[in-house]
């Protein structure tokens, strides 16, 4: 299993720079840049390490057809990837809740969208001019000349079961969020469904996981860390929970929705009005948390998940990235890349 690194949004370029060497010296996969409103664009801030990296994958994420359009995506794309030579990557998604709030966009039809994007994108290169009608994107006599670096891989980000069954189509890879093991093998049928309708096999495909990575010396502040952002977790929808949760825990969760987003916006650890059981379950089954005792523990679990179909692992660090990339390069993906 390959093992990425996703940092906080808007991190300034000379700490990306340090943190991107790291990842780089240690040999994870991908350290990818996230995109937020109000934060520094990513694909800036990551450009300067394609000169000062080797091996390491640079990656943006997400980004919507719905915000830029897939012309303008491609462009961005393309020169990002020459600058790294050939070892850019990018997740495509439908529209993030955050991006809307602040844009006010509602999206429709996103799946339709979201392939159009990704199949220009796939579909670009210096070879032959481009000229595909979509549904809701298209592009006429596209061809980036210059474009000689080996391609940049392209993700979606999927979780449900009609998106899922349209990248494992058409993208070079899927990156889920939050899934539980629980339902991999619900997910594995959409994607399996996808994979025959294009006629494409599971080796074709990159098949990723999101999860959030709090491990950290002390063990209570890992765990408050953790509990601050569990709104972000799945978004606590009943299908990620549902799996640890009785019916009426899920209820007194969607029930006090609003008190998880108070913490996070308030930076507070104390979910208002859920019982501690309910909170713990929740950063048991839906986060990586605890003292670096717990990272055996992580190991196992990722190993059943790559049992399971996955082929690669995100992990979204937060507080003090340094020492998550330390301690995520030296002990979880050496242990990782043995299964």
């Amino acid at each position: 299993m390959r093992v990425d690194v996703i940092l906080d949004a808007g991190l300034p370029s000379e700490e990306v720079a340090v943190l991107g060497k790291l990842a780089d010296d240690l040999g994870l996969h991908t350290l990818w840049g996230s995109c937020f409103a109000s934060r520094r664009d990513p694909l800036l801030t990551l450009a300067p390490l394609g000169a000062t990296t080797e091996r390491l994958r640079l990656g943006t994420m997400p980004v919507s057809p719905y915000e830029v359009h897939p012309l303008r995506i491609a462009d961005g794309l393309l020169t990002f990837n020459e600058l790294c030579q050939g070892r850019a990557a990018i997740l495509i998604g439908g529209l993030g809740h955050s991006t809307m709030r602040v844009t006010g966009l509602q999206p429709k039809r996103r799946i339709t969208a979201v392939r159009d994007c990704v199949t220009i994108l796939t579909g670009a290169g210096a070879d032959k001019a481009l000229n595909y009608q979509g549904e809701m994107f298209s592009l006429k006599d596209y061809r980036p000349e210059w474009a000689t670096a080996p391609a940049p891989l392209v993700y979606v980000g999927a979780t449900g079961p009609g998106m899922l069954r349209m990248a494992a189509a058409v993208a070079d890879g899927i990156m889920m969020s939050d899934v539980p093991l629980a339902r991999m093998s619900e997910v594995n049928r959409s994607i399996d469904s996808g994979l025959d309708d294009a006629g494409r096999s599971r080796g074709e495909l990159r098949v990723n996981n999101f999860f959030a990575w709090h491990i950290k010396p002390d063990r209570e502040e890992s765990l408050a860390e953790a509990r601050q952002g569990l709104i972000w977790r799945g978004l606590l929808q009943d299908w990620h929970i549902s799996t640890f949760l009785d019916a009426d825990e899920c209820a007194i969760v969607e029930a006090h929705r609003s008190a998880f987003l108070k913490a996070f916006l308030e930076r507070r650890d104390n979910i208002e009005g859920v019982p501690a059981h309910i909170v713990d379950a929740l950063v048991a089954n839906l986060t990586f948390s605890g003292s670096f005792d717990a990272i055996d523990g992580v190991i196992d679990d990722l190993r059943l998940f790559a049992q399971a179909g996955l082929t690669e692992v995100a992990l979204k660090v937060h507080g003090n990235p340094r020492q998550a990339i330390e301690v995520i390069g030296t002990r979880l993906a050496p242990a990782l890349a043995e299964s």
